[in-house]
């Protein structure tokens, strides 16, 4: 009787180990999404914090699906989010490429943001980084530029991926070109929308 019993324990120890391993297993994978509806699906299923969703960068009319990490290396105490490309008019990417990664600060409110500029052989390379502002309302992302002088800026790689991300941001407003009132340069978010009908706060709403 005792040796049946403890066969049973070691079997179901066995059993709820392998299980255990297996939910870890799905935890870690990352989750990308193909097209716009399978990235909104997902996100309807989470319980998303307020950078979490689908985003537009309309400089390059590419867009994102930035979800929370499951697996957060343990020495990085701030959150960090997977940023996956969902729709991009750049042949050099496709749906569900792992564009970058998404970083928490100590400062509320400020990200860095590390992105591929490079794709070789299906990998996405030579990451640079920037950092980005979350908007009050929780549906921009207005990116900091940083100034350069003009040989600099003539210099950009116009092959790397993002070409309108890093013109702008990468390199930035030249000191001396005087244009230091220059329109913001962000992310909108697409989804969630803040009234829940795929709505904008920058676009005009008809009744």
């Amino acid at each position: 009787m005792k040796s049946r019993c403890l066969n049973s324990r070691l079997f179901l120890f066995l059993l709820i180990s392998i299980v255990s391993v297996g939910f870890r297993a799905f935890a870690v994978s990352p989750r990308v999404a193909y097209d716009m509806d399978m990235a909104c699906e997902i996100c309807a299923a989470l319980p998303l914090e307020t950078v979490e969703g689908v985003w537009l960068y309309p400089e390059d009319n590419v867009t994102v699906l930035i979800l929370k990490n499951q697996n957060p290396v343990a020495a990085n105490v701030y959150s960090t989010y997977t940023i996956s490309v969902v729709e991009t008019s750049d042949a050099r990417l496709h749906p569900g490429d792992i564009l970058g990664q998404l970083s928490a600060t100590p400062e509320s409110g400020v990200y860095k943001i590390e992105l591929a500029t490079e794709k070789k052989n299906d990998l996405l390379l030579k990451p640079k980084t920037c950092m980005a502002n979350l908007g009050k309302d929780g549906d921009t992302f207005i990116f900091k530029k940083r100034n350069s002088n003009l040989k600099t800026r003539l210099n950009l790689n116009l092959n790397r991926l993002l070409p309108g991300f890093w013109k702008i941001v990468g390199i930035g407003l030249s000191s001396n070109s005087g244009n230091s009132a220059a329109a913001p340069v962000g992310m909108i978010k697409v989804y969630p929308s803040y009234d829940g009908n795929g709505s904008s706060r920058r676009e005009t709403r008809y009744l």
